[in-house]
Order: C-alpha cells, then sequence, then structure tokens
C-alpha cells in the first residue's frame, strides 16, 4: 500500500507531522523565492520539496481517510499544501533553465501540479474517506517519481 518511504513516515507520532509541515512550507516558500534560472542545485531542491508535499500529502490523506481529521481543517490544511504545489509548478513550469535540465525541470513541474490536484481533491471532498485513501494512494508514486529526480 504505498512506497517504503511513507510506510516507515507512518510510524511517527502524529505531532510529527505539523513539524514536517513547517518544515515543508518553509521550504516551498524559499523555492518560490527563487526567481531566476533553474540549475541543477534549485531543479534538487525544488525536487526534494515536491517529494515532501507529496509525502505530507500522503500522511495527511491516511488521517483523513481513517476519519482523523475535521472536514473544516481537511479544507483549509488541503488548500495551504496545494497552494504551496501549485505555485511550485507553475513557477518550475515557465523559469528559465541550465542547459541540458529543461526536461527534468518540466517533469518536476508536472509532478508539482498533480500533487497540486491530488490536494484539491481532498479539498473537494474533505470528509469522503474513500477519496482520502485514493488520494493516498496517489502521493506514493508522486514522493517516489520526485525522489528520482532530486539524485
Amino acid at each position: 500500500m504505498g512506497s517504503p518511504r511513507i510506510q516507515r513516515l507512518h510510524q511517527h507520532h502524529p505531532q510529527a507531522v505539523g513539524r514536517c509541515l513547517a518544515a515543508v512550507g518553509a521550504a516551498a516558500l524559499l523555492a518560490g523565492c527563487n526567481g531566476g534560472t533553474v540549475d541543477q542545485h534549485a531543479l534538487k531542491q525544488d525536487s526534494k520539496t515536491i517529494a515532501s508535499l507529496a509525502t505530507e500529502g500522503s500522511l495527511f490523506a491516511g488521517q483523513v481517510a481513517k476519519g482523523e481529521s475535521t472536514g473544516s481543517y481537511t479544507r483549509i490544511q488541503s488548500d495551504n499544501l496545494g497552494t504551496l504545489a501549485a505555485n511550485l509548478a507553475d513557477a518550475l513550469g515557465r523559469r528559465k533553465t541550465s542547459p541540458g535540465i529543461e526536461p527534468k525541470v518540466r517533469t518536476a513541474g508536472r509532478l508539482a501540479a498533480q500533487v497540486a490536484e491530488q490536494f484539491k481533491a481532498l479539498h473537494d471532498h474533505p470528509t469522503d474517506r474513500a477519496v482520502a485513501r485514493s488520494v493516498q494512494q496517489a502521493f506514493g508514486p508522486l514522493a517516489d517519481q520526485a525522489d528520482k529526480l532530486a539524485k
């Protein structure tokens, strides 16, 4: 059921989710501030941010699937995380790139857009456990693909 990376993260205490969210938010904010050319280092950092957002999304969707999140909190949290992913997708979709890495940068942008779409599904169906399970399963491969781009 999902990648080994995400299965290991489920073993953490629920308070770790909040700390992870803060770290993801800070990383995404820093990544979004770089409006220059995307070089290999920026691609690596942005890909790590996408992987973190997808991992956080999987953890969060798992909580929603278990009924451990209110509808209001699910809407707010998924909107916040989805906005971070959408902003990153937009930036990676149009920023200039260093020679030779444009295909990888655009792939990262598409992955970020897919992460944003999953958060939108949670936002639109905040109490639907079946949707949450589907979203949770979708986040695993997205995190894995972003991890590969980060290497």
